[in-house]
Protein backbone atom coordinates (compact mmCIF):
# COMPACT_ATOMS: atom_id res chain seq x y z
CA UNK A 1 0.00 0.00 0.00
CA UNK A 2 1.58 3.37 -1.20
CA UNK A 3 1.25 5.73 2.08
CA UNK A 4 0.52 9.25 2.17
CA UNK A 5 2.78 11.99 3.68
CA UNK A 6 2.69 11.51 7.59
CA UNK A 7 1.30 14.83 9.12
CA UNK A 8 3.00 13.44 12.47
CA UNK A 9 6.68 14.35 12.42
CA UNK A 10 7.82 11.15 13.36
CA UNK A 11 7.42 8.04 12.05
CA UNK A 12 7.36 4.27 13.03
CA UNK A 13 10.68 2.64 13.83
CA UNK A 14 11.26 0.17 11.20
CA UNK A 15 13.88 -2.82 10.81
CA UNK A 16 15.13 -1.75 7.12
CA UNK A 17 14.52 1.61 5.07
CA UNK A 18 15.62 1.34 1.53
CA UNK A 19 15.56 4.90 0.15
CA UNK A 20 14.71 4.90 -3.49
CA UNK A 21 11.75 3.15 -5.12
CA UNK A 22 13.95 2.80 -8.99
CA UNK A 23 14.95 -0.60 -10.10
CA UNK A 24 17.71 -1.17 -7.39
CA UNK A 25 15.35 -0.44 -4.76
CA UNK A 26 12.37 -2.17 -5.88
CA UNK A 27 14.35 -5.01 -6.38
CA UNK A 28 15.13 -4.95 -2.56
CA UNK A 29 11.79 -4.65 -1.46
CA UNK A 30 10.38 -7.80 -3.89
CA UNK A 31 13.87 -9.97 -2.45
CA UNK A 32 12.38 -9.19 1.12
CA UNK A 33 9.19 -10.05 0.83
CA UNK A 34 9.27 -13.09 2.79
CA UNK A 35 11.87 -12.31 5.41
CA UNK A 36 9.78 -11.30 8.28
CA UNK A 37 11.43 -7.42 8.54
CA UNK A 38 8.93 -4.42 8.97
CA UNK A 39 10.39 -2.62 5.99
CA UNK A 40 9.85 0.93 4.51
CA UNK A 41 10.33 1.58 0.90
CA UNK A 42 10.32 5.92 0.45
CA UNK A 43 10.59 7.45 -2.80
CA UNK A 44 10.54 11.62 -3.27
CA UNK A 45 8.74 11.07 -6.69
CA UNK A 46 5.35 9.70 -7.57
CA UNK A 47 4.42 6.88 -9.55
CA UNK A 48 4.57 6.75 -12.54
CA UNK A 49 7.38 8.80 -12.88
CA UNK A 50 10.25 9.39 -15.79
CA UNK A 51 13.64 8.61 -15.48
CA UNK A 52 16.17 10.18 -17.86
CA UNK A 53 18.55 7.63 -19.27
CA UNK A 54 19.03 5.17 -22.30
CA UNK A 55 16.08 2.90 -21.56
CA UNK A 56 17.90 -0.61 -22.42
CA UNK A 57 16.74 -3.64 -20.44
CA UNK A 58 20.20 -5.58 -20.78
CA UNK A 59 19.40 -9.42 -19.72
CA UNK A 60 21.29 -9.46 -16.30
CA UNK A 61 18.33 -7.00 -15.40
CA UNK A 62 15.66 -9.68 -16.37
CA UNK A 63 17.82 -12.58 -14.90
CA UNK A 64 17.88 -10.75 -11.20
CA UNK A 65 13.92 -10.18 -11.55
CA UNK A 66 12.69 -13.94 -12.77
CA UNK A 67 15.48 -15.29 -10.17
CA UNK A 68 13.04 -13.94 -6.92
CA UNK A 69 9.80 -16.09 -8.35
CA UNK A 70 8.20 -17.40 -11.65
CA UNK A 71 5.33 -15.14 -11.37
CA UNK A 72 7.59 -12.21 -11.98
CA UNK A 73 8.61 -13.74 -15.09
CA UNK A 74 5.19 -14.21 -16.02
CA UNK A 75 4.47 -10.87 -15.59
CA UNK A 76 7.41 -9.36 -17.51
CA UNK A 77 6.70 -11.77 -20.35
CA UNK A 78 3.04 -9.88 -20.94
CA UNK A 79 4.26 -6.14 -20.03
CA UNK A 80 3.22 -4.70 -22.98
CA UNK A 81 5.39 -1.71 -23.28
CA UNK A 82 8.98 -3.18 -24.27
CA UNK A 83 10.51 -4.73 -27.62
CA UNK A 84 12.98 -7.15 -27.69
CA UNK A 85 16.41 -6.11 -28.59
CA UNK A 86 18.04 -9.36 -31.29
CA UNK A 87 20.83 -6.96 -33.03
CA UNK A 88 23.16 -4.00 -32.13
CA UNK A 89 24.71 -1.89 -35.15
CA UNK A 90 27.85 0.10 -34.57
CA UNK A 91 28.61 3.05 -37.53
CA UNK A 92 31.75 4.78 -37.69
CA UNK A 93 33.15 6.73 -41.58
CA UNK A 94 30.00 4.81 -43.35
CA UNK A 95 31.44 1.33 -41.70
CA UNK A 96 29.43 -0.86 -40.23
CA UNK A 97 29.69 -3.66 -37.51
CA UNK A 98 26.28 -5.46 -36.54
CA UNK A 99 26.20 -8.46 -33.53
CA UNK A 100 23.43 -11.10 -32.84
CA UNK A 101 22.00 -10.78 -29.10
CA UNK A 102 21.96 -14.43 -28.04
CA UNK A 103 20.53 -13.64 -24.55
CA UNK A 104 16.98 -12.31 -23.97
CA UNK A 105 16.85 -7.87 -23.72
CA UNK A 106 14.64 -5.21 -24.05
CA UNK A 107 13.93 -1.48 -24.54
CA UNK A 108 11.15 0.06 -22.40
CA UNK A 109 11.18 3.85 -21.71
CA UNK A 110 11.74 4.22 -18.01
CA UNK A 111 8.52 5.76 -17.12
CA UNK A 112 7.18 2.12 -17.95
CA UNK A 113 9.48 -0.34 -16.88
CA UNK A 114 9.74 1.18 -13.74
CA UNK A 115 6.51 1.64 -12.79
CA UNK A 116 6.16 -2.01 -13.89
CA UNK A 117 8.07 -2.79 -10.83
CA UNK A 118 6.80 -0.45 -8.64
CA UNK A 119 3.36 -2.19 -9.16
CA UNK A 120 4.97 -5.76 -8.37
CA UNK A 121 6.49 -4.15 -5.62
CA UNK A 122 3.09 -2.75 -4.14
CA UNK A 123 1.45 -6.24 -5.05
CA UNK A 124 4.19 -8.48 -4.08
CA UNK A 125 6.30 -6.79 -1.10
CA UNK A 126 5.25 -6.56 2.84
CA UNK A 127 6.48 -3.37 2.73
CA UNK A 128 5.18 0.02 3.55
CA UNK A 129 5.80 2.46 0.95
CA UNK A 130 5.58 6.04 0.86
CA UNK A 131 6.17 8.44 -2.25
CA UNK A 132 6.64 12.24 -2.81
CA UNK A 133 8.92 11.67 0.00
CA UNK A 134 12.04 13.53 -0.11
CA UNK A 135 14.65 12.41 2.18
CA UNK A 136 17.45 15.16 3.01
CA UNK A 137 19.57 14.04 5.89
CA UNK A 138 20.84 10.96 7.83
CA UNK A 139 21.98 11.22 11.18
CA UNK A 140 23.64 8.12 12.48
CA UNK A 141 21.94 6.36 15.80
CA UNK A 142 23.82 3.97 18.73
CA UNK A 143 21.69 1.29 16.65
CA UNK A 144 20.86 2.37 13.24
CA UNK A 145 20.12 5.65 11.52
CA UNK A 146 17.14 8.69 11.61
CA UNK A 147 16.23 10.22 8.31
CA UNK A 148 14.29 13.39 8.16
CA UNK A 149 12.58 14.55 5.22
CA UNK A 150 12.16 18.06 3.20
CA UNK A 151 8.32 18.00 5.20
CA UNK A 152 9.93 17.66 8.62
CA UNK A 153 8.96 14.07 8.97
CA UNK A 154 11.92 11.60 10.66
CA UNK A 155 11.63 8.06 10.11
CA UNK A 156 14.21 5.59 11.80
CA UNK A 157 15.73 2.14 11.14
CA UNK A 158 18.38 -0.49 12.24
CA UNK A 159 19.53 -0.82 8.81
CA UNK A 160 19.98 0.79 5.65
CA UNK A 161 19.77 0.17 1.92
CA UNK A 162 20.63 3.29 -0.27
CA UNK A 163 18.89 3.19 -3.63
CA UNK A 164 18.61 6.95 -4.78
CA UNK A 165 20.14 7.08 -7.41
CA UNK A 166 23.19 9.20 -8.94
CA UNK A 167 22.61 11.94 -6.37
CA UNK A 168 22.33 9.62 -3.37
CA UNK A 169 21.64 11.48 -0.41
CA UNK A 170 22.53 8.02 1.43
CA UNK A 171 26.23 8.30 -0.40
CA UNK A 172 27.18 11.62 -0.04
CA UNK A 173 26.33 11.76 3.61
CA UNK A 174 27.34 7.84 5.22
CA UNK A 175 29.94 7.02 1.96
CA UNK A 176 30.95 10.37 1.68
CA UNK A 177 30.84 10.09 -1.67
CA UNK A 178 31.53 13.23 -4.44
CA UNK A 179 31.54 13.63 -7.70
CA UNK A 180 34.25 11.96 -9.78
CA UNK A 181 34.67 13.66 -12.89
CA UNK A 182 37.12 10.95 -14.33
CA UNK A 183 34.37 8.30 -13.59
CA UNK A 184 31.28 10.12 -14.52
CA UNK A 185 29.71 10.95 -17.49
CA UNK A 186 27.03 13.78 -18.49
CA UNK A 187 24.59 12.67 -21.02
CA UNK A 188 21.69 14.07 -22.78
CA UNK A 189 18.69 12.51 -24.55
CA UNK A 190 15.49 13.02 -26.33
CA UNK A 191 12.01 10.86 -27.80
CA UNK A 192 12.06 10.86 -31.39
CA UNK A 193 8.97 9.79 -33.23
CA UNK A 194 9.20 8.25 -37.44
CA UNK A 195 12.64 8.04 -37.58
CA UNK A 196 13.49 6.27 -41.30
CA UNK A 197 14.89 2.68 -41.17
CA UNK A 198 14.01 2.27 -37.57
CA UNK A 199 14.36 -1.78 -36.76
CA UNK A 200 12.11 -2.09 -33.61
CA UNK A 201 14.29 -4.70 -32.25
CA UNK A 202 18.11 -3.26 -33.33
CA UNK A 203 19.74 -0.88 -31.23
CA UNK A 204 22.12 1.53 -32.72
CA UNK A 205 25.40 3.38 -31.91
CA UNK A 206 27.30 5.67 -33.81
CA UNK A 207 30.59 7.04 -33.47
CA UNK A 208 32.52 10.65 -34.40
CA UNK A 209 36.19 10.56 -34.07
CA UNK A 210 35.77 13.80 -32.36
CA UNK A 211 34.20 12.52 -29.88
CA UNK A 212 35.56 9.33 -28.94
CA UNK A 213 35.02 7.51 -26.82
CA UNK A 214 31.83 9.41 -26.50
CA UNK A 215 29.23 8.42 -29.12
CA UNK A 216 25.50 8.84 -30.04
CA UNK A 217 22.72 6.34 -29.70
CA UNK A 218 19.22 5.20 -31.39
CA UNK A 219 17.42 2.42 -29.17
CA UNK A 220 14.06 1.80 -30.60
CA UNK A 221 10.86 1.50 -28.29
CA UNK A 222 7.57 0.51 -29.05
CA UNK A 223 5.02 3.29 -31.54
CA UNK A 224 7.72 3.50 -34.05
CA UNK A 225 9.71 6.23 -31.50
CA UNK A 226 12.81 5.92 -30.20
CA UNK A 227 15.32 7.09 -27.31
CA UNK A 228 18.40 9.20 -28.91
CA UNK A 229 21.02 10.44 -26.59
CA UNK A 230 24.49 11.28 -26.48
CA UNK A 231 27.26 11.03 -23.92
CA UNK A 232 30.99 12.42 -22.55
CA UNK A 233 33.19 12.10 -20.33
CA UNK A 234 32.09 14.70 -17.64
CA UNK A 235 36.16 15.58 -17.25
CA UNK A 236 35.75 16.24 -20.78
CA UNK A 237 33.03 18.74 -20.64
CA UNK A 238 34.31 20.73 -17.72
CA UNK A 239 37.94 20.76 -19.70
CA UNK A 240 36.76 21.61 -22.95
CA UNK A 241 33.51 23.90 -22.01
CA UNK A 242 31.03 21.70 -24.33
CA UNK A 243 27.65 22.36 -24.27
CA UNK A 244 26.16 18.86 -24.89
CA UNK A 245 22.90 19.87 -26.12
CA UNK A 246 25.06 21.98 -28.66
CA UNK A 247 26.72 18.88 -29.58
CA UNK A 248 23.64 16.25 -29.82
CA UNK A 249 22.64 18.64 -32.39
CA UNK A 250 25.66 18.69 -34.21
CA UNK A 251 26.49 15.09 -34.06
CA UNK A 252 23.27 14.47 -35.85
CA UNK A 253 23.51 17.62 -38.59
CA UNK A 254 27.01 16.40 -39.16
CA UNK A 255 26.48 12.64 -39.30
CA UNK A 256 24.74 12.09 -42.59
CA UNK A 257 23.29 8.99 -41.99
CA UNK A 258 21.43 10.03 -38.98
CA UNK A 259 20.89 13.70 -40.52
CA UNK A 260 18.74 11.72 -43.66
CA UNK A 261 17.14 9.09 -41.11
CA UNK A 262 16.04 11.93 -38.92
CA UNK A 263 15.13 14.47 -41.53
CA UNK A 264 11.66 13.88 -41.63
CA UNK A 265 11.31 12.57 -37.93
CA UNK A 266 9.68 14.65 -35.13
CA UNK A 267 11.33 15.42 -31.60
CA UNK A 268 8.31 13.93 -29.23
CA UNK A 269 10.19 15.73 -26.23
CA UNK A 270 12.91 18.11 -24.56
CA UNK A 271 16.15 17.22 -24.92
CA UNK A 272 16.99 16.63 -20.76
CA UNK A 273 20.26 15.84 -19.33
CA UNK A 274 21.06 13.16 -16.80
CA UNK A 275 24.61 12.26 -15.31
CA UNK A 276 26.19 8.58 -15.20
CA UNK A 277 28.52 7.31 -12.18
CA UNK A 278 30.53 4.78 -13.81
CA UNK A 279 31.17 1.91 -12.43
CA UNK A 280 34.78 1.06 -10.06
CA UNK A 281 35.71 -1.31 -7.53
CA UNK A 282 37.74 1.30 -5.32
CA UNK A 283 34.53 2.82 -3.77
CA UNK A 284 32.63 2.40 -0.54
CA UNK A 285 29.28 1.41 -1.35
CA UNK A 286 28.93 -0.56 2.53
CA UNK A 287 29.76 0.25 6.10
CA UNK A 288 28.02 -0.38 9.15
CA UNK A 289 24.30 -0.55 9.22
CA UNK A 290 24.07 0.64 5.15
CA UNK A 291 24.64 -1.10 2.00
CA UNK A 292 24.16 0.99 -1.47
CA UNK A 293 22.77 -0.10 -4.62
CA UNK A 294 22.42 0.71 -8.37
CA UNK A 295 23.50 4.10 -9.53
CA UNK A 296 24.17 5.25 -5.84
CA UNK A 297 27.13 2.83 -5.60
CA UNK A 298 28.34 3.85 -9.15
CA UNK A 299 27.66 0.51 -10.79
CA UNK A 300 27.29 1.94 -14.56
CA UNK A 301 29.40 0.07 -16.94
CA UNK A 302 31.98 2.31 -18.34
CA UNK A 303 31.41 1.35 -22.02
CA UNK A 304 27.62 0.59 -22.70
CA UNK A 305 26.28 3.40 -20.36
CA UNK A 306 24.13 0.28 -19.24
CA UNK A 307 22.91 0.70 -15.09
CA UNK A 308 20.14 -1.15 -14.81
CA UNK A 309 21.36 -4.78 -14.39
CA UNK A 310 23.93 -3.96 -12.37
CA UNK A 311 21.41 -1.89 -10.14
CA UNK A 312 18.83 -4.89 -10.21
CA UNK A 313 21.43 -7.58 -9.43
CA UNK A 314 22.72 -5.08 -6.36
CA UNK A 315 19.15 -4.81 -5.16
CA UNK A 316 19.27 -8.21 -5.08
CA UNK A 317 22.23 -9.30 -3.17
CA UNK A 318 21.68 -6.33 -0.78
CA UNK A 319 18.51 -7.58 0.55
CA UNK A 320 19.93 -10.99 1.31
CA UNK A 321 22.90 -9.48 3.22
CA UNK A 322 20.26 -7.47 5.14
CA UNK A 323 18.96 -10.66 6.30
CA UNK A 324 21.84 -12.53 6.94
CA UNK A 325 22.41 -9.43 9.06
CA UNK A 326 19.08 -9.80 10.95
CA UNK A 327 19.33 -13.50 11.49
CA UNK A 328 22.81 -12.71 12.85
CA UNK A 329 22.38 -9.81 14.90
CA UNK A 330 25.60 -8.83 13.07
CA UNK A 331 25.31 -5.22 11.40
CA UNK A 332 29.09 -4.47 11.44
CA UNK A 333 31.03 -3.22 8.64
CA UNK A 334 33.23 -6.10 8.33
CA UNK A 335 30.36 -8.23 8.12
CA UNK A 336 28.34 -6.10 5.85
CA UNK A 337 31.64 -6.21 3.42
CA UNK A 338 30.38 -9.96 2.04
CA UNK A 339 28.12 -7.61 0.18
CA UNK A 340 31.10 -6.28 -1.59
CA UNK A 341 32.68 -9.22 -2.13
CA UNK A 342 29.63 -11.02 -3.89
CA UNK A 343 28.71 -8.45 -5.96
CA UNK A 344 32.08 -7.39 -6.97
CA UNK A 345 32.44 -11.51 -7.76
CA UNK A 346 29.89 -11.16 -10.43
CA UNK A 347 30.26 -7.61 -11.97
CA UNK A 348 34.13 -5.88 -10.29
CA UNK A 349 36.50 -7.89 -13.30
CA UNK A 350 33.57 -6.61 -16.12
CA UNK A 351 33.48 -3.04 -14.52
CA UNK A 352 37.68 -3.29 -14.47
CA UNK A 353 37.92 -4.45 -18.17
CA UNK A 354 35.48 -1.84 -19.52
CA UNK A 355 37.20 0.97 -17.34
CA UNK A 356 40.63 0.67 -18.95
CA UNK A 357 38.99 -0.20 -22.49
CA UNK A 358 37.75 2.85 -22.23
CA UNK A 359 40.59 4.76 -20.94
CA UNK A 360 42.32 3.16 -23.97
CA UNK A 361 39.74 4.23 -26.61
CA UNK A 362 40.31 7.37 -25.17
CA UNK A 363 44.05 7.76 -25.76
CA UNK A 364 44.38 5.55 -28.56
CA UNK A 365 41.08 6.55 -30.76
CA UNK A 366 42.76 5.42 -33.92
CA UNK A 367 41.81 1.62 -32.43
CA UNK A 368 38.49 1.76 -33.78
CA UNK A 369 39.77 2.75 -37.05
CA UNK A 370 41.71 -1.03 -36.98
CA UNK A 371 38.65 -2.68 -35.41
CA UNK A 372 36.03 -1.21 -37.98
CA UNK A 373 38.55 -2.41 -40.88
CA UNK A 374 38.51 -5.54 -38.98
CA UNK A 375 35.29 -6.48 -38.79
CA UNK A 376 34.83 -9.71 -40.80
CA UNK A 377 37.36 -11.04 -38.17
CA UNK A 378 34.96 -13.56 -35.79
CA UNK A 379 37.56 -13.44 -33.07
CA UNK A 380 37.54 -9.76 -32.79
CA UNK A 381 33.56 -9.36 -33.52
CA UNK A 382 32.95 -11.79 -30.65
CA UNK A 383 35.34 -10.04 -28.15
CA UNK A 384 33.21 -6.37 -29.23
CA UNK A 385 30.45 -8.24 -28.76
CA UNK A 386 31.07 -9.39 -25.25
CA UNK A 387 32.18 -5.86 -24.15
CA UNK A 388 28.67 -4.29 -24.90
Amino acid sequence: MVMPELPTKTGSQYDLIISGAGPAGCMAALALRESGLKVCLIDKATFPRDKVCGDAIPGRAVKALFSLHPEFEARFNVFKPKLSTRKTALHYKNRDISFDWVGAAYTSARIDFDNFLFELTQEFAKTEIHTDCHITSVQKENEGFSLATKHGQTFTCKMLIGADGAHSVIAKQLATRTIDRLNHVGSVRAYYANIQGLDPNTTEVFFDKRYLPSYMWVFPLPGNTANVGFGMLSDTIVKRKVNLKKVFYEFIEETPLLKHRLANATQTSALEGFGLPLGATDVTISGTRYLLTGDAASLIDPISGDGIGNAMLSGKLAAEQAIRCFESNDFSAEFIKEYDRLLFSRIGSELKTHYYARRILAGAPMLLDAVFRAAGNPLLKKLIQKGL
